[in-house]
């Protein structure tokens, strides 16, 4: 039996969030579609709940140190996730304030898009990887722990070094967006909303709608890694001087490495830690689904992404020979993605307008084109009177005119297309 009272609830949620955000990755990927920091938050997050769901599955009911291989793993991803979610915040919180501010999407030359790419690559890659590399190895006094009910996890030694190297990024990043960027972009997108409109609805690569929704991203981002991060530091320091281990700045190599095994604690050991330890373990624990269910109602149920699930589940029934009939209503864009013009009255545009019809120009111009025709009425015609003489082209005219009216009639629409290439023309 489950030691965790909430189970099976919160490895369902992992297992929802973790299919939450494959979705979200594969229609972007499919529709080639890519916001960096949205990226990297989707991307490690994905992995978080992954391994999340299958600790509680597997250690659900017990503590036994196994898997160790699998174990490292999860230890790393878990302090790289710790990291990239601040810093995704950081990046796309940047990102808007650029678009915003520069009105372009596009930096203005090659050197500033270099380092551009050079620093949000740094904040959501290099950064991260450092600390779950070399600066989490100097205060791990093990290889990894073992809760039970939740898995294997990641350790460090408490010290004052640790809150500089591991635990202050739940809090600089995030800072730094409320401080430096946050309230510029909210402020330039509501005092200049009309400008920013016509920005946006004349941009393809980034709509007033895809805006709102990855600001709302960052705002949610912001609302539960910054408390986290503060509540973290706050409960490490009231722990440490309460258990009577203090709070030095570093324990010492010897002490972090000098037995450096896998250690497993039952969840009677985390019960006894007391009320605020248990309930700031549940809500980290909570942390990442909430998240990723933010992120698939924000991005994963768009009409955009609907049309990519249609495209991959035809695609995957075409390979067991069985077509779906094809959706016959298409998905409709955002507000903002694209601005489409119907058919048009015939007087709109220079090049849309209907020519006016000379009867006996037209006529000329028929007689000329049939030349041989032409000579041999002439030479019969040179025998019969004038009343038939006169009468014969009258109708030959009328012919032509009613057929050109007629044609006139049964012309097709002017397209919008046709409009905007007479336009460019």
């Amino acid at each position: 039996m489950a030691v965790d009272p909430t189970y099976p609830l919160l490895p369902i949620a992992y297992i929802l969030a973790t299919a939450m955000l494959f979705l979200v990755l594969l229609t972007s990927f499919i529709r080639q579609s890519w916001n960096l920091g949205v990226a990297f938050l989707c991307f490690w997050l994905f992995l978080e709940n992954l391994t999340a769901g299958i600790d509680n599955i597997i250690w659900s009911n017990n503590a036994d140190i196994k898997l160790y291989v699998y174990c490292d793993i999860v230890s790393h991803i878990q302090v790289i996730a710790s990291v990239v979610k601040p810093m995704a915040t950081l990046i796309i919180t940047r990102r808007l304030y650029l678009i915003t501010s520069l009105q372009s999407v596009e930096l203005p030359n090659k050197v500033a898009r270099r380092r551009n790419f050079a620093i949000e690559w740094a904040m959501g890659l290099v950064i991260p990887v450092l600390v779950a590399g070399p600066l989490y190895y100097i205060v791990q006094p093990l290889r990894f722990e073992v809760d039970e009910g939740f898995g294997c996890g990641n350790s460090v030694d408490g010290s004052i070094l640790d809150t500089l190297l591991t635990r202050s990024w739940a809090v600089i990043p995030p800072l730094m967006s409320v401080i430096l960027y946050y309230p510029k972009v909210a402020r330039i997108f509501y005092r200049q909303s009309r400008d920013i409109n016509h920005f946006l609805q004349s941009n393809d690569s980034v709509t007033r709608t895809n805006y709102m929704r990855i600001l709302i991203l960052a705002s949610i981002d912001v609302i539960l890694t910054l408390p986290i991060g503060i509540a973290t530091i706050v409960l490490n320091v009231v722990d440490s001087f309460t258990s009577g281990s203090g709070f030095p700045f570093y324990r010492g190599w010897t002490y972090d490495h000098a037995d450096w095994e896998p250690e497993s604690f039952s969840y009677e050991d985390l019960v006894a830690a007391g009320t605020s330890s248990v309930a700031s373990l549940y809500f980290v624990q909570w942390t990442s689904p909430a998240l990723a269910f933010a992120i698939f109602g924000l991005f994963g149920v768009t009409s955009e992404a609907r049309a990519s699930y249609w495209r991959i589940i035809c695609t995957v029934c075409g390979w067991f020979g069985w077509k779906p009939t094809p959706r016959t209503r298409k998905a409709r864009p955002p507000m903002g993605d694209s601005i489409e013009f119907g058919e048009g009255p015939m007087d709109l545009e220079i090049g849309s307008n209907p020519s006016y019809i000379n009867p006996e120009a037209r006529a000329q111009d028929q007689s000329k084109g049939i030349s041989g025709e032409g000579e041999r009425e002439a030479v019969e015609l040179k025998n019969v009177p004038d009343k038939e003489v006169t009468e014969g082209p009258r109708d030959v005219i009328g012919e032509v005119t009613s057929e050109s009216s007629r044609g006139a009639d049964n012309r097709e629409p002017v397209s919008a297309v046709s409009v905007r290439e007479a336009c460019a023309v």
